[in-house]
This record gives structure tokens, sequence and C-alpha cells, in this order.
């Protein structure tokens, strides 16, 4: 425990993102030191409290392994003073005697990064509440949002263990399975640390996936509408609840067909709920417009997209991104279509396994995968007998190798790594060991909820 606490102490305080081989040594470390504590006997409750005891040594810390908050910041002073954060560049605003006189501004406009600046928000309206909420009570000190936004990001990861382990005790799964997503140092430093929001719509998943459960449709139409709110790629389930709504021995039933179109149009209205206080005529065409070059421009730790990149170069002698980004959208859809049609009804556990999956392939194809997008897909294989996503949650950190030199470069011999291991974990989980489940009563994790 000891050694944790000094780990994330290093990481928060002492570190630059720069120094990546001794930032990877730690986060490796503090790896080992977590497997370690969930096979000591120690009891779930004590490693629960260890986790979020963990999560409050960053309290006071700055974020160092990403500048995305300042941005969330930023969002949150514009609606607090009365600007639409979907309409506004940074970089337009800061030509404005308004913004440019205030060295709060000036700090945050700097620290978000060329990328950030130059383009619009797309942060969806419930985490824009947040932001402002910050702002609101933090004002222009830096510290103050900061931890504001950290104690949100901790009370939705209480939702998520408080939900979790109902959710586990209903499918009867050990609840010590919830320690590989709350006492995971990939969701302690890219949550509590560097407060990306995957918390809080995780936070909204776990109750609409719930609710599910529990037949209450409405209830779960909503929940899956504030995690679109908090998140967009929550959309992506809602195709793969059509299988789960049948009832009946035939597809395409009456009540199927009725059941999947209400929980379409419930979760419709809570979503145009949602956006109708930040809504605008220009909202859309902005957002898409920001939306269409993270398929089309940006690249960072990608998978098959890299190998196809590759072939791009050596047929056509020059980057295709535009193509191939819309390649793996439209194959990623395919497969989730695949899924909602391959069985005329599954059960609520198949379900989990189908976001799992669906979840991963969209990233195994996707042009842009940062550490934190991770945390959707780690979170469903919780609920399910597969645990590669434990794995890759710390094989992902290789990628921070790109920020060790100025131009941000990345290293491919890392990334094969990464890929390759991970390729030959979800190979041997699937097919030559299907039965594998690191949470059944023979593995000695198992102990600690004894």
């Amino acid at each position: 425990m000891a050694v944790l606490c000094l780990l994330y102490y290093w990481i928060g305080y002492e570190l630059d993102r720069t120094s990546f081989w001794l930032l990877f040594t730690l986060y490796t470390t503090a790896f080992s030191a977590s497997y370690y504590l969930m096979q000591s006997g120690i009891k779930l409750n004590y490693l629960i409290a260890l986790s979020f005891g963990l999560k409050l040594i960053f309290l006071f810390a700055v974020p160092e392994l990403s500048q995305d908050f300042y941005r969330f910041i930023w969002d949150g002073m514009l609606t607090v003073k009365g600007y639409n954060p979907y309409l506004h560049l940074p970089v337009e605003l800061m030509t404005t005697t308004e913004f440019n006189s205030e060295s709060f501004n000036v700090l945050l406009y700097d620290k978000m990064g060329e990328l950030s600046a130059n383009n619009y928000s797309t942060y969806p309206p419930v985490a824009q509440l947040f932001y402002s909420l910050s702002y609101a009570i933090g004002g222009n000190n830096l510290l103050l949002n900061i931890i504001i936004l950290r104690l949100i990001n901790l009370v939705a990861e209480l939702g998520i263990l408080y939900v979790g382990l109902k959710i586990l005790e209903q499918l009867k799964f050990p609840k010590v399975r919830i320690l590989y997503f709350i006492l995971n140092p990939l969701v302690i430093l890219e949550s509590t640390f560097s407060l990306h929001f995957e918390v809080v719509m995780l936070a909204f998943l776990a109750l609409s996936l719930l609710y599910l459960y529990r037949s209450q449709l409405h209830l779960s139409a909503i929940g899956l509408a504030g995690a679109v709110a908090a998140k967009l790629m929550p959309l992506m389930f809602l195709p793969l609840l059509f299988s789960f709504f049948n009832k009946k021995g035939t597809v395409f039933n009456t009540q199927q067909l009725r059941i999947f179109f209400s929980f379409c149009i419930v979760s419709l209205i809570s979503l145009v709920i949602a956006y109708s206080w930040l809504w605008d005529s220009e909202l859309l065409s902005k957002n898409l417009a920001t939306l269409s070059l993270y398929f089309s421009s940006f690249e960072f730790n990608a998978s098959i997209y890299y190998v196809l990149r590759w072939i791009g170069y050596q047929w056509k002698d020059y980057n295709m991104i535009g193509l191939f980004g819309k390649v793996g959208s439209i194959v990623s859809l395919g497969y989730i279509v695949y899924l909602s049609l391959r069985y005329k009804k599954i059960s609520f556990r198949t379900l989990l396994q189908h976001m799992l999956w669906a979840s991963t392939l969209y990233y195994l194809f996707s042009t842009t995968v940062h550490p934190w997008y991770l945390m959707l897909p780690l979170f469903l294989g919780v609920f399910t007998k597969f645990n590669y996503m434990v794995v890759w949650s710390w094989l992902v950190f290789l990628s921070y190798a790109a920020y060790a030199n100025a131009n941000f470069e990345e290293n491919l011999w890392l990334i094969a790594l990464e890929y390759g291991i991970l390729a030959s974990i979800i190979v041997f989980e699937v097919f030559l060991k299907k039965k594998l489940f690191l949470g059944r009563s023979s593995s000695s994790v198992d102990k600690i909820d004894s």
C-alpha cells in the first residue's frame, strides 16, 4: 500500500510526461502492486477504500499527462460568461480585448494546445454542465477548478462502484471484478489525475444497464441518453438492444419493434432536452465539422489503421486517412449491425459481451486511441468472462512514448508490441481457452471476496 502511495505521489507531483521510461516503469510497478494486493487475501471493502484513498493523493495535483483539462475549464468559462462553447473558436476569441486582457484566459489558451484552440468544442452537454459548474465556483483559480472537476469524477466513480456491484450481484459474478476498474492504474491516472470525464459517462451507462436488467426500460433509456450526453460513444450500443428486446421466437415481431422504438424515442427526447440549453442553429454543423476531423485528420496509437496507412503509402504514395478513417467507421458499424441481427434474442450477459466486442472493434479500427478511451471497454469487461482489457489498460501507456520528444513522434515498434500482445491475448481467450474466467472459484483472486 505504501508503495502505491509513493508511486502515485511521484507521478502526480514530481514526474514530467517527457520522462517516458520512468513513467512506464512507475505505471508497470503500480499495476504489479495492485495485482499483488488483489491476491493478498485482503477483504474487498478494504481494497475499495484503498482505491479511493489512492485517488485522493491527486487532489491538489495539476494534471501533467494531458492538457485537455484546460479546454474543459475554458468551455466552462465561456458558458458562465454567456457564450455558447460550441460556437466560438478559442483562437478567434483571443483576438478580442475581452479575452486577451485577462491573464487567466491567456493561461488557458496557451496551455490547451494549438489543436484544441483551432477547433470547436465537441464535449456533450452533460460534460459542459459540469465544466460550467466548476468555473462558476472556482472562477479564475486554476487549482480550485481542478479540485472541483476531480471531486465530480470521484462522485461518478462512487456511482460506478455502487451500481457496478449490484450488476455483478445480479449476474452472479464475483464482486471482486469491480477492482479491475476502480483499482486499475489507468482509471486512477486518466480519470482522477488527468480529469477525463469517461467516468461520468460510465456512471450513467451503469445506471442504464441496471435499469435495463430490471426491465425499467424508460429509466434505462434516460440513463443511456445521459451517458451519450456526457460522451458520445455509448450511442453505438443502441442497435445492440434490438435482439435483447425480443421476447418471442420470431424476429421483427410487433412487441420487439414496439419496445425498441419506444426505447429509442425516449432516449432521443432525453438527448434533445439535454442539448436544449445550449442549442443553436449552427451547433450541429460546427459540431459535425470538428467530429469529421477525428476520422480524417487525427491519428494516434492506432492499430489496423496504421497497417492500412502503410498500404496506402505503397499504393498511392500519400496518407489516405480520409478513406481509411471512414472505412474503419463503416466496418465498426457493420459489425454492430451484424451483432444486432445475429441472434433472434439474447440474454443480458450476451448483450454486455456484444457491447464489449463492439467497443473493442471500434477502437481497433479507429485512427485515434488515447489511453483514457479504453475506460469504456475496460468497464464493460468487468461484467464478462474476458479479461484482455485489463492487459490492454496496461499496454496502452506505451503510447505515452510519443510525448518523450518535441515533435510528438510515435514509436511504431512500441505500438506494434502493444497490439501484438493484445491480439495474442484475445486469440487465447476467445479461441484457445474459451472457459478462461479469472473470476471463477478456482482463481486465487476470488479469495478476496470470501
